[in-house]
């Protein structure tokens, strides 16, 4: 069972079907990494993402991962992120 994250950002720039392409591209890039929910609202972004088969996935493990992709990709400037 694949533990879910939930994870609320707010980007800087993008429009909303950037930010959406955005976050369904996560998971193309991260192979093991499953994405639901997706809600874009303005500027804010919220999402579950989790690693898949893993049940012992952390907040800081998925945070990481966004943060990373982040970096890679500078499509979108991030303001705040929080996983929980």
């Amino acid at each position: 069972m694949t533990k879910m994250i939930q994870v609320k950002l707010e980007a800087q720039n993008g429009d909303q079907s950037e930010q959406q392409e955005w976050v369904n591209e996560i998971a193309n890039v991260y192979a093991d990494m499953e994405i639901s929910d997706v809600n874009v609202s303005g500027n804010k972004i919220s999402f579950q993402a989790g690693l898949s088969g893993m049940d012992d996935t952390t907040s800081d493990d998925i945070q990481l991962k966004i943060e990373e992709y982040a970096t890679m990709t500078e499509t979108l400037q991030i303001k705040n992120l929080s996983c929980s």
